[in-house]
């Protein structure tokens, strides 16, 4: 009987942690987080939003065409893996170069909150900081589309 409720304890235990560790993830700010990006934005000197949004539109209009790479590979891939004859090599080289277009998508939007960052004072890094993603996920789905 002892067994069975320690094994039902920590049943329940990882469960909830799961769950708990699946809601974590990268998300946008949502209706209910403290503050919407329009009331942050808000907070900036008008200068300094203009330029937030000069810098994520730039920075996203550098990476747009490696989007689309991205996307290509990955279509590549699938290909390769559903072909009669899969192709080992083939696959991991698309793999390699998709993973290098993600670091480059992440070096540049890097880039642009470093550059960010210098311009804007303590506070107003504090503002920039909440504006970021919560993982710093710098993908299209975050930061990206937004400036297309």
């Amino acid at each position: 009987m002892k067994k069975r409720m320690v094994i039902a304890a920590l049943v329940i235990t990882l469960f909830a942690w799961s769950t708990a560790h699946a809601f974590d993830g990268c998300r946008r700010l949502r209706s209910g987080d403290k503050y919407s990006r329009q009331e942050l934005l808000a907070q900036l000197p008008a200068d300094k939003e203009i330029l937030f949004h000069q810098s994520m539109r730039e920075a996203s209009d550098k990476t747009s065409a490696m989007h689309t790479q991205i996307k290509q590979l990955r279509k590549d891939t699938k290909e390769i893996l559903v072909a009669d004859q899969f192709d080992e090599d083939l696959f991991l080289k698309k793999t390699n170069s998709m993973e290098t277009l993600k670091s480059k998508i992440h070096v540049t939007m890097e880039g642009a909150i470093v550059k960010l960052a210098k311009q804007f004072t303590a506070d107003e890094r504090k503002i920039l900081a909440q504006l970021l993603p919560r993982k710093l996920c710098y993908t299209s789905r975050l930061i990206g589309r937004r400036y297309r």
